[in-house]
């Protein structure tokens, strides 16, 4: 989004001008964002007027509508992003929602969609023949990587005390709220509140996990995210703190990533709601299951899998395309979103040439392309699938994930074997696939910058990172002396 300068000019009064804060793409644009935040006048106190936190917001929200905007606040139009901005006097942060102020959220409808569903159908339609796989992928990261929000999803804490959220504006907060089973961000903006509701998770919560709501056939990001190390509610990534940003997009690209399916209607975040199929299913590695199971279930007796495809009969590149569909950075697509299919070229899909390839970003940690600049995978025919069972929750299992290194590379030829002993086969994932933080993630709180780590799939000898290592398997072993 531009910013944006807004001036109302009232008979021959100019009401100071409001900055609209844009979220961060850069850090030129932070930088200038930090500049032009320090030249802004002092942050006016609310009046008395605008205090109302006796206003019932979920009997107004019954009737459609919201809290409605205090006189002396300000609120304008965007038309190009699509937006209402509203700011407070003398004060440098503001608001972004899609709907009007004094009105709430628009209920989504199913409506009818635009585009055939090639034939996804969920993991669900999986369970019948395949339960003992079924009962252990919907564990999986994968599978929980997009879900409906409930008090049994959401892994941030609603209780009093933990559901708030606070910025370095103190007239700026958050709070989580629960109404039956309903969840919701509360916005305090100066005395003026409004509610959005939680409705979709994304995230599998390993690091956290960030809210999407419906605004019609619209999908947008809330402002608030839950991050699991610190256990916190943080600004979403590239949000500003202070603002109140709920006018963030979902684009095809998103959704593409984080569920099976979806009608997508038209740029930039139309989708036809009824046709999420939430979760990355079994579908994205084995493709479309419709003339798979329709088949199975009129030929019972039939052993030989038809109409599906088995990866495992597929080339290495191959194999490793299908991961790459979400695990090779962010690339602009060259097809219709959900086009990709087990066998086809990553490349016939996504231009990779402008795929942001060597780095950690807020979205991936590009694990084929770190991956791919590894010794290991080029002196072999190693897939994801070597290391990863993609049927099997194995998160934070380093033992499990070294046990398989050392099929390949023997501990005893490990440099450090003498001075680590026994314990060299435990994890030598910490040593050769280290955590680091990277400034393209970075989540802004009130108290400051929070760049939580990714692991680096670029397999290799790293000294600070043994060093690290070294030194905490010596702390646990005095503290359980």
């Amino acid at each position: 989004m531009q910013r944006k300068w807004i001036v109302v000019v009232l008979g021959i009064i100019v009401i100071p001008t409001f900055l609209w804060m844009q979220r961060d793409n850069g850090d030129h644009r932070q930088a200038q964002q930090l500049i032009e935040r320090e030249k802004r006048l002092a942050i006016a106190e609310p009046s008395e007027s605008i205090q109302s936190s006796d206003f019932d917001l979920a009997a107004s929200a019954d009737r459609g509508l919201g809290q409605p905007l205090p006189n002396d606040f300000l609120s304008s139009w965007v038309a190009e992003d699509g937006y209402w901005f509203v700011g407070y006097p003398r004060a440098d942060v503001g608001v972004e929602i899609p709907f009007a102020p004094g009105k709430i959220a628009k209920t989504s409808t199913n409506t009818e969609p635009v585009n055939e569903n090639p034939g996804f159908m969920g993991a669900q339609s999986c369970r019948e023949c395949h339960a003992e796989k079924f009962d252990s992928f919907i564990h999986t990261a994968h599978f929980q990587t997009s879900r409906l929000a409930t008090p049994e999803t959401v892994h941030g804490d609603f209780s009093e005390g933990r559901n708030k959220m606070t910025t370095r504006e103190p007239n700026v907060t958050f709070h989580m709220v629960q109404r039956d089973d309903q969840l919701y961000q509360r916005v305090n903006f100066y005395g003026w509140r409004f509610e959005v509701p939680m409705q979709i998770v994304f995230g599998s919560a390993k690091m956290g996990e960030s809210y999407l709501y419906w605004h019609g056939d619209q999908l947008y990001q809330h402002n608030v995210t839950y991050l699991t190390d610190p256990d916190h509610w943080v600004n979403s990534p590239g949000y500003v703190d202070g603002d109140a940003a709920y006018a963030r997009p979902i684009p095809s690209r998103c959704v593409e990533c984080h569920t099976t399916y979806a009608d997508f209607r038209e740029e930039r975040n139309h989708y036809t709601p009824g046709s999420l199929i939430l979760g990355i299913s079994c579908e994205r590695c084995h493709g479309p299951g419709r003339e798979h199971v329709t088949f199975h279930q009129t030929h019972p007796d039939s052993r030989e899998a038809k109409a599906i495809t088995n990866p495992r009969q597929l080339t290495r590149q191959q194999q490793l395309d299908i991961c790459g569909q979400c695990h090779s950075g962010t690339a602009p697509r060259k097809t219709t979103p959900f086009a990709f299919r087990p066998g086809d070229r990553v490349t016939d899909h996504f231009d990779m040439s402008k795929a942001h390839l060597d780095d950690n970003r807020v979205h991936t940690s590009n694990q084929l392309n770190r991956l791919s600049r590894s010794e290991c995978f080029q002196a072999s025919e190693m897939t994801c699938a070597d290391c990863h069972n993609p049927h099997q929750l194995e998160r934070g299992d380093m033992q499990l994930f070294s046990q398989r290194c050392i099929q390949c590379h023997p501990p005893q030829q490990c440099g450090m074997a003498e001075s680590i002993g026994d314990r060299i086969t435990e994890n030598c994932i910490d040593c050769h696939m280290p955590l680091r933080n990277t400034k393209k993630l970075r989540f802004e709180t009130a108290a400051g910058k929070l760049f939580p780590p990714l692991r680096d799939h670029h397999v290799r000898i790293d000294e600070m990172a043994t060093e690290t290592y070294l030194r905490s398997t010596a702390s646990e072993s005095s503290a359980s002396e």
